[in-house]
């Protein structure tokens, strides 16, 4: 038994050293399955109790404004908050991001469109990822997944389809949401009553992003006509994605520093930034403007995707084109993007606290550093 538990052990070092996207960043608990539960994968730079997270969101408060970007929140539309665009990454340095963006989830049902970190290696394109687990752990009990998934499934093509659970397993890009949709300081529906559907998204080469995007918007709509629900109200669609990975060290010896790894190079790359975001998810969203979102960073190669960086190159083209059908198909206006704030991995405090057991899982430096994107849609 002892010779067993050692090689159990010794299988998850390995485990342990998976890397997510070719963005090199290790994975420290690989998830487990606890009866038809998926377990959190990730323990370091993430909140897995109460107290984590009501301490994630109080430091996230006191960071004021971000040297990076700063709060754009003014003339925001009344009303409830759609979708959104949030990152995925640790807590410490996220945080201010993923507080502007999760306050304002108000449904109870939240379909999540993640990021497959795994499945470019394996060669996995052209599908759409779903799990079977009744529930998510998350830190204020458990956060069922919704029937709807079912429904999905049932109405897609089999073929752009598959349900693995070993894969949501081992992908941190949706878990991260939990913790802050559970938080009861955000007035948004009690933990119990929380719902969500995870889907991974893989590379969907060309013309199918839009053909996918369109199916998977029409059996949201037919099954929200079924419950009789209104997007935003009882469901919100978020999608998972960090922006740029940049600096020439600790990403598994590729260099990501276009611009050099000076102040004037990290001022460059926020410039791109910007322009990523103004040009494409700000504004009305339509065809036009996803189309030009992949031009500027998807090389739509599955063994390099990346003109530039961004751990959401396929999550945010796909995740805003189904909200763009799902609207259309609604009789809504097209929907209209706010970003609600900007910031990078730079901007966490210095020392911050860690007397909870959080952490973060790697360095953040002029030459490694990750930025943030919070966009609202309504």
């Amino acid at each position: 038994m002892r010779k067993k538990i050692l090689l159990t052990l010794s299988l998850l070092a390995v485990l342990n050293l998976i890397l997510r996207d070719g963005l090199i960043t290790p994975v420290h608990t690989f998830a487990a399955e606890q009866g038809s539960v998926r377990m959190p994968v990730d323990t370091v730079g993430y909140a897995t109790s109460p107290a984590q997270v009501e301490l994630v969101v109080e430091m996230a408060g006191r960071y004021g404004r971000s040297r990076s970007g700063a709060k754009a929140t003014e003339g925001l539309p009344e009303g409830v908050m759609t979708a959104a665009i949030c990152p995925h990454d640790d807590y410490l340095y996220a945080g201010p991001v993923y507080l502007e963006v999760m306050k304002r989830v108000k449904a109870p049902v939240v379909v999540i469109f993640g990021v497959c970190h795994s499945c470019r290696r394996a060669g996995i394109e052209g599908r759409l990822v779903f799990d079977s687990y009744d529930a998510w752990k998350g830190p204020y009990g458990n956060c069922e997944v919704s029937g709807l998934r079912e429904d999905l499934i049932a109405a897609l093509p089999g073929e752009y389809v598959m349900v693995d659970n070993g894969l949501h397993a081992g992908e941190h890009s949706i878990e991260s949401f939990i913790p802050f949709l559970q938080f009861p300081g955000f007035g948004g529906p009690e933990a119990e009553e929380l719902r969500i559907v995870p889907v991974l998204v893989t590379r969907l080469k060309g013309e199918l992003q839009g053909k996918l995007a369109g199916l998977t918007a029409s059996a949201l709509k037919e099954q929200m006509n079924r419950r009789g629900w209104v997007l935003g109200e009882d469901l919100a669609v978020l999608i998972s994605a960090d922006c740029v990975h940049y600096g020439d060290r600790k990403w598994g010896g590729r260099n990501y520093a276009p611009f050099g790894t000076d102040r004037e190079g990290y001022q460059r790359a926020l410039e791109q930034e910007m322009k990523i975001i103004d040009s494409s998810l700000t504004g009305i969203i339509d065809r036009a403007g996803l189309s030009r979102f992949r031009e500027l960073v998807e090389r739509d190669d599955l063994e390099w995707p990346y003109k530039v960086t961004w751990c959401g190159v396929y999550s945010i083209p796909f995740g805003l084109r189904t909200l763009l059908e799902l609207c259309e198909l609604s009789g809504r206006e097209k929907p209209e993007g706010f970003l609600l704030r900007y910031g990078t991995s730079l901007d966490a405090p210095a020392d911050p606290d860690r007397t909870l057991g959080l952490g973060m899982t790697n360095i953040s430096t002029l030459r490694h550093w990750v930025g943030y994107a919070g966009l609202g849609y309504w």
